[in-house]
């Protein structure tokens, strides 16, 4: 017997039932690749007429037969030898595989952790002026000295009675009001902000810096640390910390 069809041999004796109908994909998916193209177009490939070597010993060898073939529908039904017909139409498809039911969430589930579960962390953080942002005689933006230290700064932005705020982090504050001020083609946010600047600048507007990268009050679990604003993690804490604090003031705030 040809073991090609193996696995349709295999799919067939372990039917409990006298018939079993299936469409051409089911019967892919058994044996584990496509059906010729001749299955599909021609009924004769799925005949009962015997020949030592052909697919169709993949059911006759185990006294099983083809029947009611539709080509248009692209079924087919398998019938033990002897059996009642089946009823023309009736498709059986094979069994499932039962799906393992999916978990659900229940509060009641959780319980405590063997690690410090509380996560009490306290910030005060107080700004300094810097300085204000203006344009040189060759419409340059022109910072205020600033230190080459790790900190953090707002860039405060009045036109008129609007004013709007950007807060940031960074390794050096020196470099980075450099980057706004002289933007590369590939720093999209510093290209954004000058784009700001000059704009305001531009339109009678008044912009000041301030900056914190001293004297940072960093309390966690009650205990006073440090504030390591070297460490980038400990910037974007507070960073984002200073963005929520500022939810409450009458400002816009330019991150995004």
């Amino acid at each position: 017997m040809s073991r090609k069809y193996a696995d349709l041999t295999a799919y067939l004796e372990q039917q409990s039932g006298g018939h079993v109908t299936l469409t051409f994909a089911d019967v892919e998916k058994i044996v584990g690749f496509p059906l010729p193209s001749s299955a599909r177009k021609h009924g004769p490939w799925w005949t009962n007429s015997p020949s030592k070597g052909r697919h169709n010993e993949a059911w006759l060898a185990i006294g099983w037969e083809t029947t009611d073939r539709n080509m248009k529908g692209q079924t087919i039904t398998f019938q033990r030898s002897g059996a009642a017909p089946t009823d023309a139409g009736k498709i059986e498809r094979p069994a499932k595989t039962p799906r393992a039911a999916k978990a659900v969430f229940d509060p009641a589930s959780l319980t405590e952790t063997d690690l410090a579960a509380d996560c009490a962390v306290a910030l005060n953080l107080n700004w300094r002026r810097l300085g204000a942002v203006t344009l040189s005689d060759t419409g340059k933006l022109t910072f205020p000295a600033a230190p080459t230290e790790a900190g953090l700064y707002r860039l405060i932005v009045r036109t008129g009675n609007r004013t709007n705020v950007y807060v940031g982090e960074a390794v050096n504050l020196k470099r980075r009001f450099g980057n706004y001020r002289l933007p590369g083609n590939t720093q999209q946010t510093s290209l954004r902000i000058n784009a700001l600047l000059h704009e305001a600048l531009g339109g009678s507007g008044a912009i000041f810096v301030d900056i914190a990268y001293q004297d940072i009050g960093l309390t966690i679990g009650g205990v006073l640390v440090e504030a390591d604003l070297a460490d980038k993690a400990v910037r974007r804490m507070i960073e984002q910390a200073a963005i929520v604090a500022h939810g409450g003031i009458d400002v816009e705030m330019l991150n995004r």
